[in-house]
Order: C-alpha cells, then sequence, then structure tokens
C-alpha cells in the first residue's frame, strides 16, 4: 500500500457514505494532502482492484466509492439523486447470468425511483 493509496482510503473511510473522486481530492486538500486528481482516480482504481473500495455507477454522473463492508445493493432517487445503501438479506444469494464464454466479476444491482424524502415533499416525481 502506497501512502497516497492510504490517503485516498483513510480520506474516504472519514468521509463515510459514497463519494465521486473529486469529493475525495477535495478533502486530502483541506487535510493538508493535496493530490492531482488523476493520482486520485488511479489511487481509487488500485482500491477497488484490491477490493478495499467498492464503486457504485449508478448511472447518475461521475462512479461513487465507498469503502468496502457489507454486500449491499443500491438505491438512487430520480427526483434529488441520492444514493442510498440496500440491505441484503443473510444468505440471499448474487444474482447469477447465463453468459457461455464469459466471466462476470461484479454484480451491482440498482433500484431506482423516487426516495421518501422527496414523496413526503411532494416534489415533482414525473410519474403519473
Amino acid at each position: 500500500m502506497t501512502r497516497p493509496r492510504l490517503q485516498v482510503y483513510e480520506t474516504l473511510a472519514r468521509l463515510g457514505g459514497h463519494r465521486t473522486a473529486d469529493e475525495v481530492a477535495v478533502a486530502l486538500a483541506e487535510s493538508g494532502h493535496v493530490m492531482s486528481r488523476m493520482s486520485v482516480y488511479n489511487a481509487l482504481d488500485a482500491l477497488r482492484r484490491a477490493r478495499l473500495v467498492t464503486a457504485a455507477d449508478t448511472g447518475t454522473g461521475a462512479v461513487r466509492h465507498e469503502v468496502a463492508g457489507e454486500r449491499h445493493h443500491h438505491f438512487v432517487c430520480r427526483v434529488c439523486g441520492s444514493l442510498h445503501d440496500v440491505p441484503t438479506a443473510p444468505g440471499e444469494p448474487v444474482p447469477q447470468a447465463d453468459l457461455p464464454g464469459a466471466r462476470v466479476d461484479d454484480v451491482q444491482v440498482v433500484f431506482r425511483g423516487v426516495c421518501a424524502d422527496c414523496l413526503s415533499a411532494g416534489r415533482p416525481t414525473g410519474a403519473a
């Protein structure tokens, strides 16, 4: 583990939640660890490949990263863009795909809809 990777990992852990690479870079700079955006992206990629960090590609812009922990799914609100963890039931099987000749390395389940805050605030949802 290199010093930059450790700094990125510690910063991500301190921030908690789902963070973009840019958010991590800003937090690093604020704590006195100035690092180029490319270095932050590279560190996050290396940490993801080492399975210390997971990336949630929610399709809503920048990829969000979090410190690896219990397996879970994600819910994205299509009104406010908030991202929420969706716990999996103990022993819930990982979804499988029948793809002859392929090797699946990762499975992400992303639920989309309108979060409770947006519904209770009466925000327009665009749905009938």
